[in-house]
């Protein structure tokens, strides 16, 4: 299913009863056209669903088929209308989508040409059965992101040539190959990194080194217009499947992102209902002026990532974060709903 179509199902919704979606490309609710039941309003028995590359309604009480446009227009005109135009926006050709994503991964990054990225990888060069490039593949990290992560070999041994003496013999016995993500400024220099360990089991699963504490520990400062909505995540990982995203490496965001614009910002901390540690997070987040995100009831993924591997869309995951953003009174209140699930 398309992510454009998922994004207007997903506006619908609300006037769509008993609505839920079952799973990823699979609706389900109250048929809006004969109604469903007027006896039992909890009868869901329409279904929209994908099927040989089309997305399709079908009501299972007034036997009603259509395609997804059809049945748009008829509940909303209006919606239809906005729909259709931005269809045409987004209307690339399949050839054109294949020549731009080659066009980035051949294209060198400005960073790569001095130190000390010379003598590794980049993700976009790895061989489809390198373990490195299984994990970017297995959490879909987009194609663009590949040419500026690399693989490091010896990732311990290889961080003492950056900070001396960062780990002693000891830990040395246990180096390991690890994905490595740098951190860079406006101007493409590197002001930390952090390792990602292969193991999923690693006790030690994020290293993040800094290399200048005189810059905020933040990704994703290359690339950040601060004119624009910006989206703050826990992790690097996270900050890929939004638009002028930025992540700290875990831990307080706000205390990490003190010098952007606050009225600018959204907060992002992981759908963790039970955590005393994220609610408290949230809560200082929104005693101190912040827009944050507080993940609906029903949204049974722990965060950003986790949504895109079970199947939503970067722009569904994004339609979700902005709709369910909020600020002070309003963030308290839909805080305290959201950790009494």
């Amino acid at each position: 299913m398309h992510w454009l179509e998922q994004k207007y199902i997903g506006l619908l919704s609300g006037r769509l009863r008993n609505y839920r979606r079952k799973s990823s490309g699979l609706y389900n609710f109250s048929c809006p056209i004969c109604l469903d039941s007027d006896k039992d309003r909890t009868k869901a028995r329409g279904y929209m669903y994908s099927k040989q590359g089309k997305t399709l309604y079908h009501c299972h009480n007034c036997t009603v088929t259509m395609g997804f446009e059809k049945f748009l227009k008829t509940i909303d005109e209006v919606l239809y209308r906005e729909y259709t135009l931005e269809k045409l926006k987004d209307s690339k050709t399949p050839q054109l989508v294949e020549l731009q994503e080659f066009v980035n991964k051949m294209k060198k990054p400005v960073f790569m040409l001095t130190e000390p990225f010379k003598g590794l990888k980049k993700v976009s060069q790895l061989d489809p059965d390198d373990p490195v490039k299984i994990l970017v593949s297995s959490r879909k990290i987009p194609n663009p992101y590949h040419s500026k992560m690399f693989k490091c070999p010896r990732f311990f041994s290889w961080v003492n040539s950056i900070v001396p003496d960062k780990f002693d013999e000891s830990a040395l016995k246990y180096d390991e190959t690890r994905l490595l993500i740098p951190f860079l400024t406006k101007d493409k220099k590197m002001h930390a990194f952090q390792g990602r360990s292969l193991d999923p089991k690693s006790k030690t699963k994020y290293i993040t080194i800094v290399t200048d504490e005189n810059v905020p520990k933040v990704y994703g400062l290359d690339q950040l217009d601060e004119s624009k909505k910006i989206y703050v995540t826990e992790g690097p990982i996270d900050s890929f499947f939004l638009p002028n995203a930025i992540a700290t490496a875990g831990g307080d965001l706000t205390s990490a992102v003190v010098d952007f614009p606050k009225d600018k910002m959204i907060i992002i901390y992981d759908n963790e209902p039970r955590s005393r540690e994220t609610k408290s997070k949230i809560d200082k987040a929104i005693i101190n002026g912040y827009n944050v995100c507080i993940w609906p009831s029903n949204l049974e993924h722990k965060d950003i990532n986790d949504c895109i591997k079970a199947g939503l869309s970067p722009e569904f995951v994004q339609y979700i974060i902005d709709t369910n953003t909020h600020r002070d009174l309003r963030a308290k209140m839909a805080l305290n709903a959201w950790t009494k699930v």
